[in-house]
């Protein structure tokens, strides 16, 4: 026997203050803000490796030596024919010796200041220092290995990175990019993490990066703070907030019936379902601004489908007052968040 279906039941929805916002919506990877990838700039023997994973380093600190024998040899061979020139140079001027000679002996000294020069640096490129505060995140270098100048391969010897502080780099289309500008603000979502932190965007790439057939343009997102629980590579969702208006009536864009050139929305007055004009502002993530017609509180009527929860007479609110991203670390504003959606789904949509 075939029953007849079940007819759309209603839920009721609060007209409330909210906040609106249109976001586009990018996925991308979270970095530390620095990373030094560190290898010897001369070739040796590894004679020290002085830090280990996860050791917290100091800008400037030592991290592995080379064997620099004969580098510090070369140092003193170097300075020798420095002060061996500077004395032929003073004996030939004491002695009035010619010009030609004089330029000669000039020539000699700058030729050994720059063997010197090179000597002492070769002797400092002995050393591996870390130029950043940061923690130790690789070492592939033991004691005794032999390694060429600049490393071998794309395996930096040491990685140090920062863990105080992190970016987001992400990508957008070419349909969005011109909607992305520095400076604005950001909801970040760690893969599976439900709690999303805050940051603001920092650059916006001018060229395409790669050869899609869809052009994505790099855009870098500071995390705000240094919240816990953030690991270098992850990937996160974004939510870059292009536009937002505060202290809005709004209701969810599902309340409301269009015809004849008016948009109204089912109320329920004294028990009874009545039919009111309203006038309508933006549209963002699901819920539209009121511009008149409700005041805050009034309940307006939502369809539900038949065989979905919240059937008839259940009570939901539109979206609570916030005053931003409210909440501990947002952008500023109440105490309660609305839900920022997906995509991005545009004002007067």
């Amino acid at each position: 026997m075939t029953r007849p279906a079940a007819a759309p039941s209603y839920r009721l929805v609060a007209a409330n203050t909210t906040t609106l916002r249109q976001t586009v919506s990018s996925t991308g990877t979270i970095e530390p803000a620095q990373r030094s990838d560190l290898n010897f700039g001369v070739a040796g023997q590894v004679t020290a490796v002085d830090v280990t994973v996860g050791q917290q380093v100091t800008a400037g600190q030592p991290l592995a030596t080379l064997q620099s024998a004969s580098l510090a040899a070369s140092v003193a061979q170097a300075k020798a024919s420095v002060a061996s020139g500077q004395a032929k140079l003073s004996a030939d001027q004491s002695n009035s010796a010619s010009s030609a000679q004089i330029s000669a002996d000039q020539a000699s000294i700058t030729a050994a200041q720059n063997q010197l020069d090179n000597a002492q640096s070769a002797l400092s490129a002995a050393t591996m220092t870390s130029p950043i505060a940061g923690t130790v995140a690789a070492v592939n270098l033991s004691t005794g290995q032999q390694v060429s100048a600049g490393g071998t391969g794309s395996t930096a010897q040491i990685v140090v990175m920062s863990t105080g502080s992190y970016v987001v780099n992400a990508s957008v289309d070419d349909t969005q990019i011109g909607q992305i500008k520095t400076g604005e603000q950001a909801v970040i979502t760690p893969d599976g993490s439900a709690n999303p932190i805050y940051g603001t965007v920092t650059s916006v790439a001018v060229m395409p990066a790669g050869s899609s057939s869809v052009p994505s343009y790099p855009v870098t997102i500071g995390v705000t703070g240094s919240p816990p629980g953030l690991f270098a590579g992850a990937s996160a969702s974004v939510a870059i907030v292009v536009k937002q208006l505060t202290d809005v009536l709004a209701v969810p864009a599902a309340a409301v019936h269009y015809g004849g050139g008016q948009a109204t929305v089912d109320e329920l007055v004294a028990g009874k379902q009545t039919s009111k004009q309203v006038q309508l502002g933006q549209t963002a993530n699901g819920m539209v601004q009121v511009l008149s017609g409700l005041s805050e509180g009034d309940q307006v009527m939502v369809t539900v489908p038949a065989g979905t929860t919240g059937g008839t007479g259940g009570t939901g609110g539109a979206g609570g007052r916030n005053g931003g991203f409210g909440g501990p670390g947002g952008f500023g504003g109440g105490a309660r968040t609305g839900g920022l959606g997906g995509g991005a789904r545009g004002f007067g949509g």
